[in-house]
């Protein structure tokens, strides 16, 4: 079995990110009307490092990671937060391009990044 990442018990962990997030941070997809600012992250693919002899001990498991809020500043600050701790136990491999979209009148901002984490089994 490949592992589920551990991305929201390693935030908690944080008093910087629980002060700005609480516990708004999401596998796949936030509930409806959450208010803002709020995390979501997915799994993109996984590897299991497989071996000749015996079965794989690790799991390579690549991820996106995507702050949102009606502050695109907060959003990019929160961004490079959840980075600097995440970057503690995986690779932050890339950026994404800053997202923008209008939901009724409220505007929103995602600021993301992609990731690598390999974990033992």
């Amino acid at each position: 079995d490949l592992n589920i990442l551990p991305i929201f018990p390693v935030l908690q962990q944080s008093t910087e990110v629980v002060s700005v997030l609480g516990s708004r941070i999401y596998e796949d997809i936030a509930p409806p009307k959450t208010s803002y600012p709020y995390a979501v992250w997915s799994s993109v693919g996984g590897v299991p490092d497989n071996q000749l002899a015996d079965q794989p001990s690790i799991d390579h498991i690549s991820f996106q990671i995507v702050v949102y809020d009606e502050q695109a500043t907060r959003a990019s600050n929160i961004r490079k937060l959840i980075a600097r701790i995440l970057g503690e136990h995986c690779y932050v491999t890339g950026t994404h391009p800053n997202h923008y979209e209008r939901i009724a009148d409220t505007d929103v901002f995602g600021r993301g990044f992609d990731g690598n984490w390999w974990l033992g089994r």
